[in-house]
């Protein structure tokens, strides 16, 4: 499958204010409780599982906070049949006065997770659960054409095809020797302008860093997760930066220490 990726780290705090608003019961068989949360004092909810032994007779519009948390690929329970798959969010809640914080750094936070066509942002999410981004060697690109509401191509006034983005094929180099693993390709999505200017120079087995990656849970028999970035940097370019980089602070230490000498 395409995008597999298990789940995704979430950072809590990126969702926004959230406040407890009730009990909800979800799954196949409507078996698994779920903590319903208002956002940011909306009425856009989102349904958190808890830890084990959460209480749920707390008081309506309690402050809460999430630490720890997951996006897994949970059981519909429509549709269940078809394989549909829907994002359920899993963690910990506990009070804002608690001094509990994430055990991940705030750095390792990285992507971001969207919904909807728009890409509506709905927090931050940690990439390296899905990949390595320094792991990835192209093998094709392909477009992905915009549809009409018949489900047929959408043409533009020329009758030209209208390409809504580009398919950025990748193998896990990693992985690129297990014959057994049918989990290794990665697909990623930019819009058609960026993929243009990036197409000119591209040939097969370019090793190439996204920059700006962003998720969205698809959850179909193809794929779990549709993979987003603003463009591609070639993995010798990133390695040229931090290269550069490197010198740069050791010059200003350099230069602080001649500094401090010079007062002395």
């Amino acid at each position: 499958m395409v995008n597999k990726f298990g789940s995704l780290s979430l950072q809590g705090k990126s969702i926004g204010k959230l406040t407890f608003a009730g009990r909800n019961l979800v799954g196949a068989n409507a078996d698994v409780a779920v903590a319903m949360l208002n956002v940011n004092n909306t009425l856009n909810t989102e349904n958190v599982t808890p830890q084990a032994g959460f209480d749920f007779s707390m008081p309506f519009g309690t402050a809460l906070k999430l630490i720890d948390a997951k996006i897994i690929a949970g059981t519909a329970r429509s549709n269940q049949r078809n394989g549909a798959r829907v994002a359920t969010k899993t963690g910990t809640l506990l009070p804002m006065s608690d001094a509990k914080t994430d055990t991940l750094p705030e750095e390792e936070y990285d992507a971001v997770f969207v919904s909807g066509k728009d890409k509506t942002p709905h927090g931050r999410v940690r990439s390296a659960d899905a990949f390595d981004s320094h792991d990835l060697v192209l093998f094709r690109v392909t477009p992905n054409y915009k549809t009409d509401n018949r489900g047929e191509v959408a043409r533009d006034d020329y009758d030209e095809p209208i390409i809504s983005n580009y398919q950025f094929n990748f193998i896990q180099q990693s992985k690129s020797g297990d014959v057994g693993n049918d989990d290794n390709i990665v697909r990623i999505l930019v819009d058609p302008a960026e993929s243009e200017r990036l197409q000119a120079g591209l040939k097969p087995g370019d090793k190439l860093v996204p920059q700006g990656l962003k998720f969205a849970f698809a959850g179909n028999d193809a794929t779990d997760w549709t993979v987003y970035a603003d463009t591609l940097v070639a993995l010798d370019e990133k390695a040229t930066e931090k290269a550069t980089e490197k010198p740069a602070s050791n010059q200003s230490k350099t230069t602080t220490n001649q500094a401090d000498k010079a007062k002395g």
